[in-house]
């Protein structure tokens, strides 16, 4: 072999090696930047995605009216975004306007006939917050944007009813179409309340399910999940026996819901103040907490699996510093491998949060930290993460910022692996 050819068979084995390796570069891309005006600016909470690929989320600030007495513009938007093949697009769906101040609003659900249903912490006619329906109206015209429907269906009163829907998890629907969600307070010592809404023809019915105590049972509520079994579990980010949240399980029976302890937080051990949380299919559990873990105080990964009709609790990933700046902090992402992902909206480079994974490895956990918010030249890639990253089909994870970009209003984001 002649050394010219000798050197054309290793130009091409380079060339190949540096394609596959262009081909598995994980990149971030910002997909869109709020304006602060009619798409809504400062997301506060996630995204969830429909069948077709289509993402559903809101703002905090953004839309047609003026919140804080005029001092911001705008009380939030409820958006659609999807890729239309040349590009993305957000159409804005609603301006919410429930009262002069903001209502934050948190992450829409796709209901069982199609349409939104979503929260807001505050507003409403007791300014305790709201469930609301959303759906495009029956004569929409073919061109041009129209809003859609907007319908209040409960309003909170901060009472027995509960008080400020946590918007830090989406509502849950049961197969006979009722929802289920956990008011932040409320209840019978204004600790929360777990709750179901039941339809009818003349409307929906609230009932609460478990008034909790601010006791061992927990205080200050997040999102909840189901089992298999029909069993809800869910988060308290404040109570138990150090004041640093519980892990609760209500179970049905035909007498009622019995509510019992799953865990209590440690400080210094198991990290304190948790948010949402979510299951697996082996009925593992998995959520983050805020800081006073085992590394610097900061914030952990944690998981609960289930042993003998008992639980064992471990952090997977101690942070050496706090998981949230602002809100949170929000559930992790699974994917179809067992691999975790989330969002910090403290720490990173520049201390504007960060995107990390953990994969499961050789009986323990692999942590790799996959992006730091703000590190793009003027933070057009925005910074402060806000809500669970959702995951496509094809393992691309997407989520919002709630500040940076553009017009310092927050973007969306997509982190290809």
């Amino acid at each position: 072999m002649t050394k010219s050819i000798r050197y054309g068979w290793v130009a091409l084995a380079l060339m190949i090696v540096f394609l596959t390796l262009a081909a598995h570069a994980q990149t971030f891309t910002v997909l869109h930047s709020f304006t602060g005006g009619s798409d809504g600016g400062h997301p506060g909470a996630g995204m969830n995605v429909d069948q077709h690929g289509a993402f559903y989320g809101t703002t905090q600030y953004g839309g047609d009216l003026n919140c804080d007495n005029g001092g911001v513009a705008g009380c939030g938007v409820l958006f659609k975004f999807r890729n239309s093949g040349s590009g993305w697009i957000l159409t804005p769906l609603h301006s919410f306007h429930d009262g002069p101040d903001p209502t934050y609003p948190g992450e829409p659900t796709i209901g069982p006939n199609g349409t939104l249903y979503g929260m807001t912490f505050l507003g409403g006619t007791d300014s305790n917050g709201l469930i609301y329906n959303a759906g495009p109206l029956p004569s929409a015209p073919v061109t041009g944007i129209a809003f859609w429907s907007y319908n209040p269906i409960y309003q909170f009163t901060g009472g027995d009813d509960g008080g400020s829907p946590t918007r830090l998890a989406p509502l849950l629907f049961d197969a006979a179409g009722n929802i289920y969600g956990a008011a932040t307070y409320g209840g019978s010592t204004n600790s929360g309340v777990v709750y179901e809404l039941t339809p009818s023809r003349s409307g929906w019915t609230e009932t609460t399910l478990y008034s909790f105590t601010g006791g061992s049972d927990g205080s200050h509520l997040r999102g909840i999940i189901f089992d298999g079994e029909g069993n809800i579990y869910g988060i308290a980010a404040y109570g138990g026996n150090q004041n640093c949240g519980t892990v609760y399980k209500l179970t049905h029976s035909q007498s009622g819901w019995t509510e019992s302890t799953v865990h209590s937080f440690q400080s210094n051990v198991d990290g304190c103040w948790p948010g949402p949380l979510i299951l697996d299919k082996a009925g593992n559990l998995y959520g983050l907490t805020e800081q006073n873990g085992p590394d610097n105080n900061g914030g952990t990964v944690w998981e609960l699996s289930p042993s003998n009709g008992s639980w064992t609790f471990s952090v997977l990933y101690a942070f050496p510093a706090a998981t949230v700046g602002d809100f949170g902090p929000y559930a992790p992402a699974l994917d179809a491998a067992g691999n975790l992902y989330g969002i910090s909206n403290w720490g990173g480079y520049e201390n504007l949060g960060f995107l990390f994974k953990l994969a499961p490895s050789n009986g323990g956990w692999t942590y790799t930290e996959l992006y730091d918010f703000g590190t793009a030249p003027g933070q057009l890639d925005g910074c402060v993460p806000q809500g669970a990253p959702v995951l496509d089909a094809d393992g691309n994870i997407y989520g919002v910022t709630e500040f940076c970009g553009r017009n310092d209003a927050g973007t969306v984001w997509e982190f290809t692996p």
